[in-house]
């Protein structure tokens, strides 16, 4: 019962801007209340002289109006009728101009009601969005001020009249006052639960990744054993047999030889964070001995050059495991060497600002294929035909495993970007321990 009552008064405030047909029916629903509440008070309101009886008729015709018009509007929804927005802002519009005229009749801006009408300001800005929150508080401001002068002012409220040059000042402060707050509530409502909704995602899609990770290494542990056995009845039978020149054996070696390389990289793939030990490591140091090591150790003969260059005079250093780091640079290194296929240097970027250490691994190739964006930070995803597609997932996992950010972009003049952002260690000196 609880539960229900609850689920009744439950606002449809969502990310979603196609929330339109619940927010409508949650509207619907409120309407009944307040029509049951408007029937309730006719007889207080009579016997207090609030509301005089040769405007009875004019009352209870408003209130008609509104229960046929919430009649309709609950028909179409049974109908399953679409909805939008604007359907949604014309409801609000409705229950503004009766609950004025309701009020018109009973006192205007001297009935004690009267806030009733500024409760229409908070659902504006809570179930609507941009201009048509704007156009319904307009709309607000001035049946304020048709209350304010075309009020009919009833025996029993003419001895308790409230000065207009405070009554009328206070109320368009209190009714700004509650469209500013709740519209600034609906936004940060609404922000907190797209960032929910991105952070559940965000924990899925690890999940997921952690479960094939786990595949993974259960495979590489598996095939190992079977693998190496096959090396040695090979090297056994290329010994026996001199067949060390033959060429279907140097396939088979080389096949055989790819598959424990593949195997290495899925096993050496697999970070999890409470695994990571992390330490104090200078992030440029490191990157530019990983672009000296990778300038040495090419051996393609292109004339792709690495361009290593430092900006910003902040703090270089950062807390990341030294080796896992080093090897997530020469991934990006080689695959930007790659893709560039001798046709343009890369650029290597180390930017130090004030609270983050930004890494950026730059070349001139096709930029980044639509399938890794999809796809980004799964294994197995690559467009090279000779690929196993493990090296931006090993990247990727690192920078999860340490708190970093990793993003791909493509360059304005053509050209792929890989980029780690890693939070900079706060020098001991600078911690405010006050």
């Amino acid at each position: 019962m609880l539960d229900t009552l609850r689920s009744f008064f439950e606002p449809p405030i969502s990310a979603d801007p196609g929330q339109s047909t619940a927010r409508l029916a949650w509207v619907v629903r409120l309407r009944w209340l307040a029509l049951g509440a408007q029937v309730l008070s006719i007889i207080p309101a009579l016997e207090f002289e609030v509301l005089e009886k040769r405007l009875l008729p004019a009352f209870l015709s408003v209130v008609a109006a509104l229960a046929l018009l919430n009649i309709l509007t609950w028909a179409a929804l049974q109908r399953k009728t679409e909805t939008y927005p604007i359907h949604v802002f014309f409801q609000l519009a409705a229950d503004i101009v009766a609950l004025t005229a309701l009020l018109a009749l009973t006192g205007g801006a001297w009935n004690p009601l009267m806030p009733i009408l500024f409760v229409h300001i908070g659902l504006g800005a809570l179930i609507l969005e941009g201009r048509l929150s704007v156009f319904l508080f307009i709309l607000l401001l001035a049946c304020i001020g048709f209350n304010q002068v075309q009020a009919q002012i009833p025996p029993g409220l003419e001895a308790s009249l409230l000065p207009s040059y405070l009554l009328f000042p206070a109320q368009y402060t209190v009714a700004g006052a509650f469209w500013i707050l709740a519209a600034w509530l609906s936004r940060t409502l609404k922000a907190l639960q797209a960032h929910f909704a991105f952070l559940n995602e965000r924990k899925t899609r690890v999940d997921r990744l952690r479960a094939v990770g786990a595949l993974a290494a259960g495979l590489s542990h598996e095939f190992a054993t079977p693998l190496n056995t096959a090396k040695l009845k090979l090297a056994r039978l290329a010994r026996t047999q001199d067949l060390h020149e033959d060429k279907d054996w140097a396939t088979a070696s080389e096949a055989l030889e790819r598959c424990e390389e593949i195997l290495r990289r899925m096993s050496g793939s697999q970070l999890e964070p409470e695994n990571v030990q992390l330490e104090p490591v200078d992030v440029a140091s490191i990157v530019r001995r990983m672009c000296e090591s990778a300038t040495e150790a090419d051996q393609t003969g292109t004339e792709s050059k690495i361009q290593y260059s430092e900006t910003g005079r902040s703090n270089r250093r950062a807390l990341l495991p030294a080796i896992a780091f080093s090897h997530a640079i020469l991934n990006l290194i080689d695959n930007a060497r790659e893709s560039t296929r001798g046709e343009g240097d890369i650029d290597v970027l180390v930017n130090s600002r004030s609270e983050r250490i930004e890494v950026s691994i730059m070349d001139r190739g096709p930029g980044w294929p639509e399938v890794v964006r999809k796809h980004f930070g799964e294994p197995f995803i690559t467009t090279k035909p000779d690929g196993v597609g493990l090296g931006l997932y090993y990247v990727h996992n690192l920078t999860e495993a340490v708190g970093a950010q990793f993003t791909l972009e493509d360059r304005e003049n053509g050209g792929a970007e890989a980029r780690i952002s890693v939070p900079a260690l706060v020098p001991a000196s600078d911690v405010n321990l006050s």
